[in-house]
């Protein structure tokens, strides 16, 4: 018969561990210090702390900006956790394991809005600054699938949806909004704060696995800072309905 096992002494309420393993087939022992398995949750290369974070992050299925306001943090140290317990969990994606080039080669008379972009980073050997909205300014560098803004560790910019955003602003009259506004507070895809054709709507539908209806990644404040760093946009502050690019 199983036992229960208990994590804390009934005398001093000190940790306790298995000391002894033993298989029931061949009888072999092996001695040492064991942390006490519940529900197999010792199988993860996790704290508590973290496994507490993990069941906060089930509990608000992935809402980092719930997490966020509950534990009293900001979304950036809420998506720094999560990423930093995928690489304790080595879960980390192929995708991000990106390969910084210092130079793409490209038909110089290509127009596309990708193409500017990287004849921009090419004559910069792959790493240049980018000025956001509020000032700041951020590293970028150049990879095989897009720009990576360093800030944002894992994330590229890609050149297809670069050139998708272009085109859906000059469809929309010129003037798109991001979205981000949105995005950054939770807001479902096609509500009035995240608009189905904002640049975190577009892109999180077509390109990110994103429904009508979903919360969604903000990503469109590094595609509009790029895009306006390269001359192809004008990145502007909210006119009353959020903030938007100009083509």
């Amino acid at each position: 018969m199983e036992n229960k096992m208990i994590e804390k002494c009934p005398i001093c309420n000190g940790k306790m561990y298995v000391s002894v393993l033993k298989c029931k087939e061949c009888g072999i022992e092996i001695k040492g210090e064991f942390p006490i398995s519940q529900g197999g949750a010792s199988a993860l290369p996790l704290e508590q702390e973290d496994l507490a974070f993990v069941m906060l992050f089930l509990k608000h299925e992935g809402n980092m900006t719930k997490m966020a306001q509950e534990l009293g943090k900001s979304f950036y140290d809420i998506r720094t956790q999560v990423r930093e317990i995928n690489r304790k969990m080595n879960n980390e994606k192929e995708e991000n394991k990106m390969r910084i080039v210092e130079s793409l080669e490209i038909n110089e008379k290509e127009e596309k809005p990708s193409s500017i972009i990287i004849r921009k980073m090419n004559e910069r050997n792959g790493t240049a600054f980018c000025k956001m909205l509020k000032g700041d300014e951020i590293e970028i560098r150049l990879t095989e699938k897009g720009v990576h803004p360093v800030s944002f560790p894992g994330f590229v910019c890609e050149w297809e949806i670069f050139d998708a955003i272009m085109e859906k602003a000059k469809e929309l009259g010129g003037k798109m909004y991001r979205g981000d506004a949105g995005a950054q507070g939770g807001a479902k895809i096609g509500s009035r704060e995240l608009p189905v054709d904002s640049i975190d709507g577009f892109i999180s539908l077509r390109y990110y696995g994103k429904q009508v209806g979903d919360t969604t990644t903000r990503r469109s404040t590094y595609y509009a800072a790029i895009l306006a760093w390269a001359g192809l946009c004008e990145n502007c502050r909210s006119d009353g309905n959020g903030g938007y690019i100009l083509v």
